[in-house]
């Protein structure tokens, strides 16, 4: 699967700006097999911006989900499910690069749409090296209405980042659709309109309480199960960072990215808490 990519629209910039802008053990072999279930929400309709879409879909919750190219059987423990959500319509964006080998990229299923359990969920991008030190963070509803937004320094160096809501960052409402951008700042400092961006979906849901679980691949698997993207993610994130040599996660890690169509970065390291 291709990501696109896109640059910054005129009128997101114009937002950004307006609103105050220039302001991440051991495992167990014998567990079950963890599959991602993708639960095939539809994503919102989005007014901000224009220009071209790519590879964005349009699609309104309810919608019947899309067919899932992502095939075969059980490629390791973590498999994800399909939940049946729909991509989220963008009109953010120029130029689409899709042909660009390592290209930046949102870690999300194709549907560009994924779940929580967590108030204040983390994100992952693929950040290829840059001159940039900077980058701009920001977290909106279906109407476009600023939630959370952030300058964060970065290292460039490259790999897979990952971005974390703070405690003071106001939590997301249960079962509301909210979209976010990831996007570098340029070398001098400025957030131009042909900066490139990153962009997802995110809904907060509820889980059952009182789990417990042995492992992280146990978690992670029961997590996928459900098709909540983003907290399999961060388990195996952190469980990555813990045990960096264990080759066993590291399997995992690249085969769930797999199964998503993430081939291209599913290699890339773990790189910086952002």
């Amino acid at each position: 699967m291709s990501q696109a990519t896109f640059y910054l629209s005129r009128s997101l910039l114009s937002a950004t700006m307006s609103a105050g802008l220039l302001l991440t053990t051991g495992l167990d072999n014998s567990t079950p097999a963890l599959e991602f279930n993708p639960p095939g929400d539809s994503a919102p309709s989005n007014s901000v911006g224009g220009g071209a879409r790519g590879d964005v879909q349009f699609g309104t919750p309810g919608d019947r989900a899309p067919s899932n190219s992502v095939g075969g059987g059980s490629r390791g423990d973590v498999q994800f499910g399909t939940p049946g959500d729909r991509s989220p319509s963008n009109s953010v964006g120029g130029a689409v690069r899709s042909d660009t080998p390592l290209q930046m990229t949102a870690v999300i299923p194709p549907t560009k749409v994924g779940r929580t359990v967590s108030a204040r969920p983390t994100f992952f991008v693929y950040l290829p090296p840059t001159l940039s030190r900077a980058a701009f963070f920001s977290l909106q509803d279906e109407q476009g209405n600023p939630h959370y937004q952030t300058r964060l320094s970065i290292s460039g160096t490259g790999g897979i980042v990952s971005v974390t809501l703070p405690e003071n960052a106001p939590a997301l409402e249960m079962g509301k659709n909210y979209m976010w951008v990831f996007a570098p700042i340029q070398p001098d400092g400025i957030l131009r309109p042909d900066n490139y961006v990153v962009t997802g979906w995110v809904k907060r849901v509820a889980t059952e309480n009182n789990q417990s679980f042995s492992s992280p691949i146990e978690q992670a698997t029961a997590l996928a199960k459900a098709g909540i993207w983003y907290d399999t993610l961060r388990v195996l994130a952190a469980a990555k960072r813990l045990e960096p040599n264990n080759t066993n996660l590291l399997k995992e890690w690249r085969e769930l990215l797999e199964q998503v169509g993430l081939n291209a970065i599913a290699k890339e390291p773990i790189a910086e808490q952002l």
